[in-house]
């Protein structure tokens, strides 16, 4: 009689096993997608600062096309007189800047491109020191400067690429002949 008991008995499983198989498959499915989540999130991010460090990049690219050119620099002006890319459409500018080389302004559609330069007080700096080297600056050496400051901006948040700003200072050397 022992031997029918334990038949009956196999015949009547509880299903715990499977209860608990499923559960385990509930919090690994659980898991999978929240992994899945975080790699998505991360791939996001990722992108997010490769475009933002593009778009810097860019920027540093435009400040320094912008500085090579004397005559974006005119000592003549007074304090804020202001040159911009497109005097008509900014507030307070001048004159137009000259257009910048079209091989180093490659701006993609919707990303909006401003650039400026500004001319700072005080109206001239008197016997600004001379660096010689890296750790020498000379007393003797000196020569008056004209201060200006060139700000350029890049936008792409409109076409979801990154945005990037950058003021730097530039002073000009002024000879007599100038001023």
């Amino acid at each position: 009689m022992k031997c029918e008991t334990r038949k009956i008995n196999s015949c009547r499983s509880s299903g715990a096993v499977l209860l608990l198989a499923m559960v385990f498959l509930l919090l690994i499915a659980m898991i999978a997608a929240s992994v899945m989540h975080t790699s998505a999130m991360e791939l996001r991010m990722a992108g997010n600062d490769q475009f933002r460090e593009e778009a810097f990049q860019q920027v540093q690219g435009i400040v320094a096309a912008i500085s090579q050119r004397k005559e974006n620099f005119p000592v003549t002006g007074p304090i804020s007189y202001m040159l911009c890319a497109n005097s008509a459409a900014i507030e307070g500018c001048s004159a137009d800047l000259p257009p910048l080389d079209s091989t180093l302004v490659a701006i993609s559609s919707g990303v909006r491109l401003s650039y400026s330069v500004h001319r700072q007080g005080p109206t001239l700096l008197k016997a600004l020191p001379f660096r010689i080297d890296q750790g020498i600056v000379s007393s003797s050496l000196a020569y008056d400067a004209a201060v200006f400051e060139t700000r350029v901006q890049i936008d792409g948040s409109a076409v979801g690429l990154g945005s990037a700003q950058v003021a730097q200072g530039i002073a000009i050397m002024v000879t007599d002949s100038t001023h």
